[in-house]
């Protein structure tokens, strides 16, 4: 499983979680970070929604799609981001 930042430029992949304090947390909401994970959840971040990447540049920040909406997130947060890859 990677990071949604280690995703190259027009794969999609599956949120499956978020990383908290070196640990991975996956599904429900108790124990996870307020500043990383209910912040990604305030932004439209899901466990099991679909993300593409339309631009990763390898520094600074990704510009990802999700819900017919382009959004910009800074690496920090991007590296929190738990994907499984799918086929696309």
């Amino acid at each position: 499983m990677n990071t949604l930042s280690d995703m190259h430029e027009g794969v999609t992949g599956e949120i499956t979680g978020v990383v908290n304090e070196g640990r991975h947390q996956y599904g429900h909401s108790r124990g996870l970070n307020h500043n990383g994970a209910a912040r990604l959840r305030e932004m439209g971040f899901y466990e099991g929604q679909e993300v593409t990447v339309v631009q990763n540049k390898g520094k600074g920040p990704l510009v990802v799609k999700f819900q017919d909406t382009r959004m910009v997130l800074g690496r920090g947060l991007a590296m929190k981001i738990l994907i499984r890859n799918n086929c696309s």
